[in-house]
C-alpha cells in the first residue's frame, strides 16, 4: 500500500518542477516539444490533485460529503476566478508562477500537517 502522503509529494514535486523550468526557460520556435512534454507534466499533477483531494475529501468527510465537496468546488472556483482576473488585467506569467509556488509550498505544509494530526487521532483513538 503507496497511501496517500507519497502520491501527493509526486504531484507537487511535478509542479515545482514545471515551475522552476518555467521560471529559467526562454521558450524558442524550435523546441515546441518542451512546450507538450511540461503542458503532460502538469497535467499529470493536475490528475493527482483530482483524485487524490476527492479521495482525502471522502475520508476526512464521511458524514458530511456533499458539504465538504461543495466546499471542494467552491475555492476551486475561486481559484478560476483568480486566474481569470489576473489574465484579463495583464499580469505577467512570472508573478502567476511566483504565486502558483507560493500556494502549492502552502497547501503542502498545511497538507502535511493534516496528515500528522489524523495520524495521532487514529492512534489515540485506537489506544482508547
Amino acid at each position: 500500500k503507496v497511501g496517500r502522503v507519497p502520491i501527493f509529494i509526486l504531484g507537487a514535486c511535478i509542479n515545482v518542477l514545471v515551475i522552476i523550468i518555467m521560471l529559467s526557460w526562454t521558450p524558442t520556435s524550435s523546441a515546441v516539444g518542451v512546450v507538450y512534454l511540461l503542458a503532460a507534466l502538469w497535467g499529470m499533477a493536475d490528475a493527482i490533485w483530482q483524485t487524490q483531494i476527492n479521495a482525502l475529501y471522502g475520508v476526512l468527510f464521511a458524514s458530511d460529503e456533499e458539504a465538504a465537496f461543495s466546499n471542494y468546488r467552491l475555492w476551486e472556483s475561486m481559484g478560476f476566478l483568480l486566474a481569470f482576473i489576473t489574465q484579463a488585467s495583464g499580469v505577467c506569467v512570472l508573478p502567476k508562477l511566483i504565486l502558483a509556488l507560493f500556494f502549492l509550498s502552502f497547501a503542502m505544509v498545511g497538507y502535511l500537517l493534516l496528515e500528522l494530526l489524523e495520524r495521532k487521532e487514529a492512534k489515540s483513538s485506537h489506544t482508547n
